[in-house]
């Protein structure tokens, strides 16, 4: 099984558009009805999200974020509308089915510079300085594939949502935010007070008490998943506006009006100003008697990306 990424840009932002006015558009308003649900089904599609468990091994149920610009994320992680290092969007067939492609949006590159995220995206070819997508094919209910893609624009010079709308903030969907480099690991939290600077806590992977360490000779090793250092940062603050765009987006959600004009200007938004959304569109070559597909972003990467939509072999033409 083979895949590969195209290009978004050299093809037209609008590609995106075009493509999935035909196909599973998870920006459409008929997946509305998913928002704040840990499971939902839209026609022949289901959808769940997940988050990792303090034992790293095992998931228990998360909440789904909708919008009719990104389409298809989950709540509550650093990135309140994004799927991030420890969330996982499973989605469903009712029937199987040959995907022939796959459209990301959120994913950017040249990011570091923002975000202060420099020397934390270490997937295996992959490039640096890129936000990077994870996708599992399931078929006859077990994984058969699994690949990573990387984003193809660069981050824009302002959030492409608040092109779209000014109800939308920059970092509206910021909870906290997570960078891994080297043997450190750091995450950024509010500091609970209006008049102080943001929080930089530190946890040293590997840091072993020197009065302690003779008791470990002659022990044998184990590698440990680093995703266990993060439990030393839980319970931490939340940026309050971190819950701020799914708010206006849920003032809205039963408001078709609304939301169709928010779904119209960032498409107008695409072919006018070539502002990019993060669109990736992954075609697939022999993807075939798929149940579903399986979305999650890679812990050594800057990842938090958005599901946008599907198109199914069969719904061609």
């Amino acid at each position: 099984m083979s895949t590969t990424a195209t290009t978004g840009e050299a093809q037209g932002l609008s590609q995106i558009d075009s493509e999935l006015r035909q196909h599973i558009d998870f920006r459409a308003l008929l997946f509305r009805a998913c928002l704040g649900e840990h499971e939902c089904t839209v026609g022949d599609i289901t959808l769940r999200a997940l988050r990792l468990n303090d034992d790293n091994e095992s998931w228990r149920q998360a909440t789904i974020y909708w919008d009719p610009i990104d389409g298809i994320g989950v709540q509550n992680g650093a990135q309140n509308d994004e799927i991030d290092f420890d969330e996982r969007l499973e989605i469903r067939f009712a029937s199987a089915q040959t995907v022939a492609k796959v459209w990301y949006s959120d994913l950017f590159h040249s990011e570091d510079r923002r975000y202060g995220s420099f020397a934390t995206d270490r997937v295996e070819g992959e490039p640096e300085d890129a936000e990077i997508a994870g996708m599992t094919m399931i078929a006859a209910g077990q994984e058969i594939n699994t690949d990573t893609y990387s984003a193809q624009d660069r981050l824009p010079w302002a959030p492409f949502n608040q092109e779209v709308s000014a109800r939308f903030e920059e970092n509206g969907d910021l909870r906290r935010r997570v960078i891994i480099q080297d043997d450190l690991v750091t995450v950024l939290a509010p500091s609970g007070t209006g008049d102080q600077e943001d929080l930089l806590l530190q946890n040293e992977i590997g840091k072993i008490d020197k009065e302690k360490k003779a008791i470990f000779e002659g022990t044998e090793t184990f590698e440990i998943d680093l995703a266990g250092i993060l439990t030393e940062f839980h319970g931490t603050n939340l940026f309050a506006f971190g819950t701020n765009n799914y708010e206006q987006v849920q003032s809205v959600a039963d408001n078709e009006t609304e939301l169709n004009n928010l779904r119209l200007v960032a498409e107008r938004k695409r072919q006018t100003i070539q502002m990019s959304n993060g669109e990736v569109g992954v075609d697939l070559s022999d993807a075939t008697g798929l149940d579903g597909l399986d979305f999650f972003a890679p812990f050594d990467a800057s990842n938090d990306f958005s599901i946008a939509g599907i198109v199914l072999a069969d719904q061609e033409g």
